[in-house]
């Protein structure tokens, strides 16, 4: 269940999208407002420092870092920040909002008329936590998939030797 942070994150984008963004050509009226994947993340004395998410809206998707409260006095508005994560380095913009406050951005699709579906959105918004997070889940995903790979490839060069074989002791070769 998201938090009140990621909740009140959500409103306050579904407030831009209905208040703000009508008639703005670079909406893309198939999608909704929709937070994805929301886990704590950092430790600020043995608490979690922030929850990190994709934010999905009719306009962009990002890859968002909602500060607790320890660390909205740390971060300065308008800088870029690096974060590291399992997957790797990510640069993220302090963004301040009058309304919402402070969190940190890292922009993932921007407009977003390639989305078709609001599900499809969803699906792409829940890879990238996986990859970002290179969870258990993911790691046994592309780990099968290099297995399956791998034992095509043996099953084409053990098919090949056996042709040849076969050739060799004069048998018909099987086409490929």
């Amino acid at each position: 269940m998201p938090s009140s942070n990621v909740n009140r994150l959500k409103d306050h984008y579904q407030y831009v999208h209905t208040h703000k963004m009508n008639d703005i050509p670079i909406v893309n009226n198939k999608l909704e407002v929709e937070v994805v994947g929301f886990i704590d993340w950092g430790h600020d004395k043995s608490k979690s420092a922030a929850e990190v998410g994709v934010l999905i809206t009719p306009w962009f998707m990002n890859i968002v870092l909602l500060p607790k409260e320890g660390m909205r006095q740390e971060v300065r508005v308008g800088k870029s920040v690096n974060i590291l994560f399992p997957d790797g380095e990510y640069s993220f913009l302090t963004q301040q909002d009058s309304e919402f406050g402070v969190y940190l951005t890292c922009s993932l699709f921007s407009p977003m008329f390639d989305f078709k579906t609001q599900e499809q959105a969803r699906g792409t918004a829940e890879a990238v936590m996986q990859q970002l997070m290179q969870t258990k889940q993911f790691k046994q995903v592309e780990e099968d998939k290099e297995i399956e790979k791998q034992r095509i490839k043996d099953q084409e060069i053990l098919s090949k030797v056996s042709s040849r074989r076969a050739f060799l002791r004069g048998g018909s070769v099987d086409a490929d």
